[in-house]
């Protein structure tokens, strides 16, 4: 089938002409630019909606055009934006008729939120789907970015790769870019001074990598993957173990998230892992889910007695309880304002909850004895709750720092 898709990639055939008007009903401009335009059309014989893709003949080369039309016509998959309909030329363009996403690209959704986890994990499966694809038959997308990444439905459960414009076979010469973006590798990057370079499937694991992190965060993590810019080179650090602080934008990763990371922006070209490797992640936690900290502050209500500032007298329910202890007036004067120590506390407790502890074992005469019985066994439970909640939320704390 590549035989094919290359054959005719290469050769020179001419292009039939023809109108727009003739095959479609023009609705509307979905995008345009220096190259051409995309407009909505539907088909006059099936009423179908697809995307014409009109590229100016005098801004291309012809082969470069039916190079990438070939690519959307005979690649096959879920996951990969597919040709409708053959190539033709109209007096100004060179047309083809593609799949229509009517939710947009993923850069458009991303200009005006962060997508949650699960949707993250579903376009990463997917687009890792179809750059593994492309790679068992040793083609790079080269230009994965969100733009390039159509939604055919709004939960982001399905989405498509497109633009096979910078499609070619592994280990072919091209010449480099004049933009460097945070989706550009860092071999690409760096200023050699060199007029090209050798594709290699590692320049769509790093794209896939970035893609990752501006969903999750909303953000681009740097703005270029070069070692001046200072986001890229705290990332650097962190992944070289020159810094064990992990950079701000990723510390609500897990570490799962982290390793994975760490294998698809390897700086190192030859050493990083293909796009499959997201596959083995896919059931991992990818966020640190937010933890309840309201009883962080449980210990304070029980350890301190607040005074009364207007003392009430009883009510009439109160003074018809006859098993109502007396001496809790006394005993809550002794307790205003006071603070026990958790230590004493806690070994107290710890004595009177004995099986061997008897009532007349208590010393009756001491003030802070008298204190601390005079608080309730709900209380002293509350300080232990509180105080191993206290224990465990700073271990998890320190866990999701490192």
């Amino acid at each position: 089938m590549l035989a094919s898709v290359d054959s005719g990639a290469s050769g020179s055939c001419d292009l039939p002409e023809e109108s727009l008007s003739d095959h479609y009903d023009i609705l509307n401009i979905l995008s345009y630019g220096r190259m051409g335009k995309i407009y909505l059309a539907a088909e006059r014989m099936t009423g179908m909606e697809v995307a014409l893709k009109a590229v100016c003949r005098d801004m291309c080369r012809r082969r470069d055009v039916q190079r990438e039309y070939h690519y959307a016509s005979h690649l096959d998959h879920p996951n990969l934006v597919s040709a409708t309909s053959r190539l033709f030329q109209t007096d100004l363009y060179i047309v083809y008729p593609m799949e229509y996403a009517p939710y947009g690209d993923l850069a458009s959704y991303l200009s005006s939120r962060t997508i949650e986890e699960v949707p993250t994990r579903w376009v990463a499966e997917q687009v890792a789907s179809g750059l593994t694809y492309l790679h068992g038959f040793q083609l790079v997308h080269g230009s994965v970015t969100p733009e390039n990444i159509l939604i055919f439905r709004p939960n982001l459960s399905l989405v498509k790769i497109t633009d096979f414009g910078s499609t070619c076979r592994g280990g072919t010469f091209v010449r480099r870019r004049l933009f460097n973006g945070p989706y550009t590798p860092p071999e690409l990057s760096r200023g050699e001074g060199t007029e090209g370079y050798y594709t290699g499937t590692s320049l769509d694991s790093w794209a896939l990598g970035v893609l990752i992190i501006h969903c999750l965060t909303g953000n681009k993590p740097w703005s270029t993957s070069d070692i001046t810019d200072p986001e890229y080179a705290a990332f650097r650090n962190w992944q070289r173990v020159k810094s064990i602080r992990v950079p701000r934008p990723f510390k609500r990763f897990t570490v799962r998230l982290l390793r994975l990371l760490r294998r698809l922006l390897e700086p190192r070209g030859w050493s990083r892992y293909p796009a499959k490797e997201v596959f083995k992640y896919l059931e991992d936690d990818w966020m640190i889910k937010s933890r309840d900290r309201s009883d962080s502050h449980d210990y304070s209500s029980s350890l301190v007695s607040l005074p009364n500032p207007r003392p009430h007298p009883p009510s009439s329910e109160e003074t018809k309880d006859p098993q109502q202890p007396q001496e809790h007036e006394s005993q809550d004067q002794v307790m205003q304002g006071r603070v026990s120590s958790p230590r004493r506390f806690l070994a107290e407790l710890l004595r009177f909850s004995s099986p061997n502890s008897s009532i007349r074992h208590r010393r009756k005469n001491h003030a802070w004895h008298q204190s601390s019985s005079s608080s309730s066994s709900s209380s002293s439970f509350s300080w232990l709750n509180s105080s191993s909640s206290t224990s465990s939320f700073s271990t998890s704390t320190n866990y999701s720092s490192v």
